[in-house]
């Protein structure tokens, strides 16, 4: 069956991808993904440029406001309902979101067969963003399309990287799946990028792993695919970490992990038979408590993923890391498939226009922030500090769908001050 899926939705692409090169053209200020030389040249433009933060502290340093969030930007022909109206919701974000924020991370932005993601980096040009790392374009002699992920930023990527995953399983084979890394410098108000020296740098990292489609046991392949994926996301960093961070840089590890850390189970199903998103959203399932422990590089122990596995996804260094949506609420948000309940008790999805029938109110917790820095009191320059985070569901009041896309974007907002001086005795 994955077989035959797989056929079509490349066939179908295959008709869209066509008529696009026939018809579509790009806007003369349109940023494209052909080669490295047109995305350095872009960058380099904007970096003569002094750098002008959208917020401030006393001190003349930014407070860097960063989103990740899933765009449901599929390739042509490719819908759960009656449309994704993946333009209009291109749009609505363009205009609405994207200003509000300073480092952009997304997932299923795919380029494949459409011009979409051009015009998504052409309007971030105008808005500031001048620079970006995207997954690398895919042809159809490549039996594959691209990742879709994108990291765009007002504030220079001096160092990027990436990593593509073995390929998913089902339909999951067809994308390259994988992970990103953009080194973003970060520069005092009016400072010149290629003159002046970084402060400090903030190491982004964006990636989208194999889903799960219906009920996900932990014992299901594909569950075993996406921990071997996110094995594959600690040792790239075991590799990237130690080649560009200096001591108290922050980490941030974003994106979504397909890793759904709820477990589902109701506090009080006497009282209230239905599951709520805090009092029901504590534990922590066994799959998310082992998404934490392979990216940390400790592993977990085989049997947990049935009697003939024998891989414990363990690495050769710890990184330590920090699940800060589920620190800063003190439990697991949902971010997928979430619920109202009416005044008569009635329970109803929230979203129906771009979500499955069989995802409608799953409530699953699959999109995350994570956190590292361990040794940021050694600092040199300017000490960083994750200041806030949250779920930010991305409501489109007025439109003919209820919200950007069918995941929550997660947000965040990181602080720099200077060391504090201690006192002379």
């Amino acid at each position: 069956m994955y077989i035959v899926s797989a056929l079509i939705v490349l066939v179908s692409v295959y008709f869209a991808y066509s008529s696009n090169l026939l018809r579509q053209q790009q806007p003369p200020d349109a940023v494209t993904l052909a080669t490295a030389k047109q995305q350095k040249q872009h960058q380099r433009e904007a970096a003569f440029a002094p750098m002008s933060m959208t917020s401030v502290n006393e001190d003349g340093l930014p407070e860097l406001r960063i989103l990740t969030q899933n765009m449901f930007m599929r390739p042509p022909l490719i819908k759960n309902n009656k449309s994704d109206w993946k333009d209009a919701r291109l749009d609505y974000f363009i205009e609405h979101i994207l200003p509000n924020y300073d480092v952009v991370c997304l997932q299923e932005m795919f380029e494949f067969a459409s011009s979409r993601r051009s015009r998504l980096l052409a309007a971030a040009q105008k808005l500031g963003f001048a620079y970006y790392v995207a997954s690398e374009r895919q042809f159809l002699w490549n039996l594959a399309i691209d990742g879709g992920l994108v990291i765009l930023s007002r504030f220079p990527v001096v160092a990027s990287e990436s990593h593509v995953f073995q390929r998913g399983i089902g339909p999951d084979w067809i994308p390259k799946k994988g992970v990103l890394y953009a080194k973003i410098g970060i520069y005092a108000d009016g400072a010149k990028p290629l003159t002046d020296p970084a402060l400090s740098h903030v190491h982004v990292f964006t990636t989208h792993t194999q889903a799960s489609y219906g009920e996900v046991f932990i014992t299901q392949p594909d569950v075993k695919r996406r921990l071997a994926q996110l094995h594959e996301f600690h040792n790239f960093l075991e590799s990237v970490l130690p080649a560009h961070r200096a001591p108290g840089e922050p980490v941030m590890l974003t994106g979504d992990f397909n890793v759904d850390s709820r477990n589902h189970e109701l506090s009080n199903p006497a009282a209230v038979p239905y599951e709520r998103e805090v009092e029901d959203g504590i534990a922590t399932s066994d799959e998310g408590a082992a998404m934490m422990a392979i990216l940390e590089g400790r592993g977990i122990d085989p049997a947990l993923l049935g009697p003939d596995n024998t891989d414990s996804f363990k690495g050769k260094t710890l990184v330590e890391l920090h699940d800060s949506l589920q620190e800063r609420l003190g439990y697991h948000p949902v971010t997928f498939g979430n619920i109202v309940v009416d005044a008569q008790g009635v329970v109803h999805p929230r979203e129906t226009v771009l979500t499955t029938r069989m995802d409608n109110m799953v409530m699953h917790s699959i999109d995350y922030v994570l956190w590292h820095n361990p040794d940021a009191a050694m600092a040199a320059d300017i000490v960083a500090s994750l200041a806030d985070v949250g779920v930010t569901p991305n409501f489109t009041p007025g439109s003919p769908f209820t919200q950007i896309s069918d995941h929550y974007g997660v947000s965040a907002l990181v602080r720099f001050a200077r060391p504090k001086s201690e006192g002379l005795a």
